[in-house]
């Protein structure tokens, strides 16, 4: 894994050279993009080689950077069902992803069950890139309104991630209840 130290939690993951996912998209995400080229904008391609972003959590610091990111393309969103309705109906400012031509996608992470986010190349091939959500116990931001938060299952508030690929797999957890976060996060590659 190439990595380097970040001043937040967000990873970038290639299943090839022209598709990127995200793993969170933190405030810093547009200076983050502009200083790695494998995620730019270039005038060889029509558009950003991310194509998806999975959230672990509606903390501004995993989010934020999805208001960039609705300026260069259309996106392909992953969360559970509460952090998407939290950001779609509890804060107003997401509402511009839904305004977006084409309007984001979404797609719910059900919690302990493998998707493929890459569909294997054949039947039986492992070549895929499969992702499963694993529920960390964590809570929701202070923004959530107690009448939402309390309709939510609270294991969907904070989530890992774990991403198979071949034989290899990666697991991302940037909030970890009861453990002190680090300073810097590190920025990275699990496969190319």
């Amino acid at each position: 894994m190439n990595a380097r130290p970040r001043t937040q939690a967000q990873v970038a993951v290639s299943s090839g050279p022209s598709n990127w996912f995200l793993l969170n998209a933190s405030p810093d995400l547009r200076q983050q993009i502009l200083a790695t080229p494998e995620l730019a904008v270039t005038s060889s391609s029509p558009g950003s080689p991310i194509s998806t972003i999975l959230l672990t959590s509606a903390d501004v610091d995993c989010v934020m950077g999805l208001l960039h990111l609705r300026e260069f393309h259309p996106l392909h969103i992953y969360s559970t069902l509460s952090v998407r309705r939290t950001l779609t109906e509890e804060n107003s400012l997401f509402r511009v992803l839904t305004r977006s031509n084409p309007p984001v996608r979404w797609d719910t992470l059900a919690l302990d069950r493998l998707i493929p986010l890459v569909p294997p190349s054949s039947l039986g091939a492992k070549d895929g890139l499969f992702c499963k959500a694993v529920p960390l116990q964590g809570g929701f931001p202070d923004y959530v309104s107690d009448s939402l938060k309390g309709s939510f299952p609270p294991e969907e508030a904070v989530i890992g991630l774990q991403l198979v690929h071949k034989e290899k797999r990666f697991f991302y957890a940037p909030s970890v209840p009861g453990v002190w976060p680090f300073s810097t996060a590190p920025s990275g590659r699990m496969m190319s």
